[in-house]
């Protein structure tokens, strides 16, 4: 690169200094950050492909080792076990563990008919009437329900009245192929409290947290005494009698899950 110089009136040249072109510097500056910036995206990168690499591995490990029949690291094969064998010992109890033994209203259903419907339900409510009207017409004829002469059926219907009055409740089953729980038996409230089902008019009183109101018909297996469906006013509703077999089945499958315990 030529110097640049200057004539004078003399004849003599004098030099001058090289012109800097004003961008130089801050181009050298962008330049850097670039490369810093370039670096840094380089290091996260690596960063996040490491992650996502050790993810996918997990994930594979734990897929073979779900196909292999283990999700569980060698060092957890005493606590495996000991989980393995309690799962035996709940299925060998299944059928001890019967928590309405308590209630000896209920005892005489349970011991002589496959299926317990609960029906929670009161004269006095507008919403009873039609559940109770369906009761009657899906199993009022035929001969399904459990009476009292002794002779074991498919089905009984116990009612758990929320009458005023006791004249009230006597009008209402009198005709009706119902077991009905005594209305001054002191168990009614306790089936109340132990499903959480009541008239709204008796919160204060029984003073729980209720889960359903009336009406609600709750099926019960009877040999495991546990709860196949809390819809049962709603199946008969809309079902009719094919509501029963509705809940043999659900019985059926509730069944084979409890003997498929292992």
């Amino acid at each position: 690169m030529q110097r640049r110089v200057r004539h004078t009136t003399n004849g003599s040249t004098t030099a001058l200094p090289l012109r800097v072109r004003n961008d130089e510097y801050p181009r050298k500056t962008r330049t850097a950050a670039r490369r810093k910036l370039s670096k840094r995206a380089v290091i996260i990168t690596m960063i996040i492909l490491s992650i996502l690499t050790l993810v996918g591995l997990i994930i594979v490990w734990e897929s073979v080792m779900s196909f292999f029949g283990s999700s569980s690291p060698p060092g957890d094969s005493m606590q495996n076990d000991a989980a393995h064998n309690s799962r035996h010992l709940d299925k060998s109890h299944f059928y001890e563990q019967r928590p309405l033994d308590q209630f000896f209203e209920l005892k005489y259903a349970l011991e002589h008919s496959k299926l317990v419907l609960l029906y929670f339900a009161a004269s006095w409510c507008p919403m009873s009437t039609p559940i109770s009207n369906a009761l009657d017409e899906a199993f009022g004829k035929d001969d399904v329900l459990l009476t009292n002469n002794g002779q074991r059926k498919t089905l009984s219907i116990v009612y758990v009245s929320s009458d005023k009055t006791l004249e009230q409740y006597k009008e209402y089953t009198r005709k009706r192929q119902w077991l009905p729980i005594p209305f001054d038996s002191p168990e009614k409230n306790q089936l109340k409290r132990h499903f959480a089902t009541c008239a709204h008019r008796e919160l204060e009183e029984l003073q729980f947290d209720r889960k359903h109101e009336i009406p609600t018909g709750i099926v019960i297996d009877s040999r495991s005494q546990g709860i196949i469906t809390t819809s049962g006013a709603d199946d008969v509703e809309e079902m009719g009698a094919e509501a029963l077999e509705h809940w043999l089945k659900m019985q059926g499958w509730a069944s084979q899950m409890a003997n498929s315990i292992s």
